[in-house]
This record gives structure tokens, C-alpha cells and sequence, in this order.
């Protein structure tokens, strides 16, 4: 008897060494024979793990991979820097030279846009209520929405935003809309983004429409097309908006003058004085003609010379009100005179002017937009 629970002992031993080397009978067989999609310069990750047969198991990759990912033992990883669609074979092979195998086609696409979600009554209601607005899991640096609530005034004192979020909001009470741009201090990765307290003007079923434009982690639009919105005028637009998200909180050293610089002039078009020398008739001309005889530019070169002032203009400083800190008080002054659609932008002077520090611009220092020019186009678009 006791040697018959020695040789039961030792094959329940034996049973258990088989199925840790890859489960005793069992054929081989890849568990995950597909992939999901990757996105364009974003990291992805699929695994292909095995099981049955004899361990160890060995990988290999038939078919070409996309820039920025690789295969190491069934683990496919990366950055893909190319879009397009590759078809790939994974084979395993184990330790008793049994081998399988699975095909499948890896798209590589662009990054979708991050899906806002609403969550609003769903029954009829005549008493205020919170919006919730919410981001699906998407990487975003900056947003535009335009909302269309009918019947539904806002609270916008209550207005609550994450606390990355820097936003300009308007409310058109004739068009039941409401805009708003925002732009995040980092990179947003979901969650609720925004609440707004609405109340229904008579007993309905609140309904809200979106119209969204995101951005992603490194700037650049997911849509091309921005909501639409009627022009109108402001000092700063969108880009400003974000770019005063990316120095936000950030401490900015004062511009340094060079000590006896002179001031930034244009050239002039205007004729200079009256050569004093007498050009005898016959002699030949000078080598250097007078002013009288340079010709003066037309229309175009003066046009040009001033789109060339204007494209010296300085950059954008996000620190408004000259503290030195990019903070609230920027924020205040930029959404006091912010345009969400200018196509009625003032135009900055051909030549610039340095302000006084901490001063700002007067509207009455920029040039007029002229009449014939073309709309400007929408920013971020």
C-alpha cells in the first residue's frame, strides 16, 4: 500500500511538471488570432499569448510592420509613425516543433477626436437642473464648442470648468447659443470638463447640440472644420487663448531694451530735398541720382511695405498686465476684448510701437481693417 501511494504521488507530480510546460494533450494554439487599430503617434501595445503544446514557445513575424513598432516574443509595441494598413502573420513554435499560426491586417489610422458626452434629465422637466459635459479617454490640449439649447437659459455665474480648463464663454440669448473656447494648461485625458446649470423656460425635454473642434496633445486639430459662428471683432483669438494656457502660472522676465538703441523706422517714400548741384545740360548723369529722380513706389510696393511692417509685429505676450506672472488677471483682460470668430480682427500697425511696461494697447493704435480685403480665416481651422 505504501508503495502504491509513492508511484500515485509521483505520476500527480509528473501530471503537474506536463501541464506547467504548456498543458499535457493539449494542442497549441494562439489565444488572440486579431488586433486593434493603432493610432498615429500615439503608443499601442497588442499581445498574442499561446498556450497547449510543449514550453518554451518561440515567436516569429512574417509581413511588414509600420515605422515605430516592433515584434519581441509575442508582444507587438510602439509608436507607429505611418499610416496604412499591414498584414501581418504571427507563428509560434514550441519545445516539440508544433507550430501555429494567425493572419491579420493592423490598420494604422489617424487619432479619433475625443466623443463629448452630454448627461442631461431624460424626461420631461420644468425645474433647473446641472449639465455634465465629459470627455471620452482622448488625449485634448484645446477645444471650441458651440451649444444650441433651446428653451434652456443658462446659469453662466455657475459656470464650473476643470481646473486645467481656461475658457471664454458667451451666451446669445436671441440664438439660444452658447460659445466657448478653451484651452488646457496640460493635456486633458477625460473626464467631466465642464457643468452648467440650465432652466427649461417651460416644461420640455431638455435637448442640447454640440458642435465641437478638439485638439490634440501636441497642438494640432483632429477636425479641420470649426464651429460655425458669425464674425466678430477683438484683440485676441483663439491662438492667444492658447498660448496663454501653455505659460500658464509661469513667471516671464521683462523684455530687455539695448541701452541706446534707436527707434524702429521704415523707410521713407516720401521725395528728399533738391539736389544743390547744377546739372549742366549735356553733362553726364550721376552716378548716385538725386531723390528727384528715384521713382516712387506705386500702390503694391506700398501695400507690400506694409504687410511687412505687420509681419515684424512681436509675438504674442500672454503676461497682459506687465506683473511679470501669466495668471487670472491675463485671463480677465483677454477675455474682455476676445474675438471667437474674427473675421472682423483689428489689424496690428505696419509698424509697431513699444508699449510702456504693463501698458496696454489702445484700439485706437491699430490700423482700420480695409474694406477689400478678404475675411480673415478662422484660427485653429
Amino acid at each position: 500500500m505504501r508503495l502504491a501511494g509513492v508511484l500515485i504521488a509521483a505520476a500527480l507530480l509528473l501530471a503537474a511538471c506536463g501541464t506547467s510546460e504548456g498543458g499535457a494533450g493539449e494542442p497549441l494554439r494562439i489565444t488572440v488570432r486579431s488586433a486593434p487599430p493603432a493610432y498615429l503617434g500615439e503608443r499601442y501595445e497588442a499581445k498574442f499569448p499561446a498556450s497547449g503544446g510543449v514550453r518554451p514557445y518561440r515567436y516569429e513575424l512574417e509581413g511588414k510592420l509600420p515605422q515605430g513598432l516592433n515584434f519581441t516574443i509575442g508582444r507587438l509595441s510602439g509608436i507607429p509613425r505611418e499610416k496604412g494598413s499591414f498584414k501581418i502573420t504571427v507563428v509560434v513554435t514550441d519545445a516539440a516543433l508544433s507550430s501555429r499560426s494567425t493572419s491579420f491586417t493592423l490598420a494604422v489610422k489617424d487619432p479619433p477626436p475625443p466623443a463629448l458626452r452630454i448627461k442631461i434629465p431624460e424626461s420631461e422637466t420644468d425645474a433647473p437642473f446641472i449639465a455634465v459635459f465629459t470627455l471620452s479617454e482622448r488625449p485634448a490640449s484645446a477645444l471650441r464648442l458651440r451649444l444650441t439649447a433651446k428653451d434652456l437659459k443658462p446659469d453662466l455665474a455657475g459656470f464650473k470648468a476643470a481646473p486645467e480648463l481656461l475658457y471664454v464663454l458667451r451666451y446669445d440669448a436671441e440664438k439660444q447659443t452658447i460659445d466657448l473656447d478653451g484651452a488646457f494648461t496640460k493635456t486633458f485625458k477625460g473626464g467631466e470638463v465642464f457643468r452648467l446649470k440650465l432652466e427649461p423656460a417651460r416644461k420640455l425635454r431638455p435637448k442640447v447640440q454640440a458642435q465641437t473642434q478638439f485638439f490634440d496633445a501636441g497642438g494640432k486639430p483632429y477636425t479641420k472644420s470649426p464651429p460655425k459662428r458669425p464674425a466678430d471683432m477683438g484683440r485676441y483669438t483663439f491662438e492667444d487663448l492658447r498660448a496663454l494656457a501653455a505659460a500658464w502660472n509661469r513667471k516671464l522676465a521683462a523684455p530687455q531694451k539695448a541701452a541706446g538703441a534707436p527707434p524702429a523706422t521704415t523707410p521713407s517714400t516720401k521725395a528728399g530735398p533738391a539736389s544743390t548741384e547744377d546739372d549742366g545740360a549735356g553733362e553726364p548723369a550721376p552716378a548716385n541720382p538725386s531723390p528727384e529722380a528715384t521713382p516712387k513706389p506705386d500702390a503694391s510696393s506700398e501695400a507690400e511695405a506694409a504687410a511687412k511692417g505687420a509681419e515684424a509685429a512681436p509675438a504674442f505676450d500672454p503676461d497682459l498686465n506687465g506683473d511679470g506672472t501669466v495668471n487670472a488677471a491675463d485671463l480677465e483682460l483677454l477675455r474682455k476684448d476676445y474675438a471667437f470668430n474674427p473675421g472682423g480682427r483689428l489689424t496690428p500697425p505696419a509698424v509697431p510701437k513699444a508699449p510702456a511696461p504693463g501698458a496696454q494697447p489702445a484700439p485706437e493704435d491699430q490700423a482700420p481693417e480695409n474694406p477689400g480685403s478678404p475675411p480673415a480665416s478662422n484660427p485653429g481651422s
